[in-house]
C-alpha cells in the first residue's frame, strides 16, 4: 500500500502546451485582422488619392473641417462635399449643412440616407482649383474621396 502512495501522478503538460497552442491560434488570428484592416486602410488611400487626380460629378469628399477652417466648435470636426462641377481648373464643390463629431457618423448619415434628401447640401458652390484638391488630400484635410456606383453610395441613394 505504502507503494501505490508514494507513486507520483503524472503532470497535465499537454494542456499547458494546449493553451500555448490556442494563445498562438488567437494571436495569429489577431495579427491577421490587424493586417488586413490596415491593407484595406491603405487601398481605400490609394483609391482617394487616385480620385482627387480625376475629380469627377457627384464624387463624395469626406473632409476633416479642422484642417480647413479655424475657430470651429469642440464638435464641428467631420463634413462632406459633393462636386457639382469640373472644370479644367477648378472643381466646384457644395457642403453638406451638418457637421459631424466622429468618422464613422458621416458614413452612417450616408448609410440612412441623408445624402438623398433635396436640401442635404448647401445651393452655392464654392470653386477650389484642382493643384488645391490635390493639397487638400494630401495634407488630410480631404480624408477620403467616394465615387458612388450607379448613384449609391454605402446602399443609399445620392441626390444627383
Amino acid at each position: 500500500m505504502q507503494n501505490v502512495l508514494e507513486k507520483k501522478l503524472p503532470k497535465a503538460q499537454s494542456t499547458i502546451s494546449l493553451n500555448k497552442l490556442v494563445l498562438l491560434a488567437f494571436l495569429f488570428v489577431f495579427l491577421y485582422f490587424v493586417y488586413d484592416t490596415y491593407e484595406e486602410h491603405l487601398a481605400e488611400q490609394a483609391r482617394t488619392s487616385v480620385l482627387a487626380l480625376n475629380p469627377q460629378v457627384s464624387d463624395i469628399y469626406f473632409l476633416d473641417m479642422r484642417l480647413i477652417k479655424d475657430n470651429l466648435q469642440h464638435k464641428d470636426k467631420y463634413k462632406l462635399a459633393k462636386v457639382v462641377r469640373v472644370t479644367e481648373d477648378n472643381v466646384a464643390i457644395v457642403y453638406g449643412r451638418f457637421f459631424y463629431q466622429w468618422q464613422y457618423s458621416v458614413v452612417t448619415s450616408i448609410q440612412y440616407g441623408d445624402l438623398s434628401n433635396d436640401n442635404y447640401f448647401l445651393p452655392i458652390p464654392e470653386y477650389i482649383p484642382l493643384n488645391k484638391v490635390r493639397k487638400m488630400e494630401n495634407n488630410g484635410a480631404i480624408y477620403l474621396i467616394k465615387r458612388p456606383v450607379r448613384n449609391q453610395l454605402y446602399g443609399n441613394f445620392v441626390r444627383p
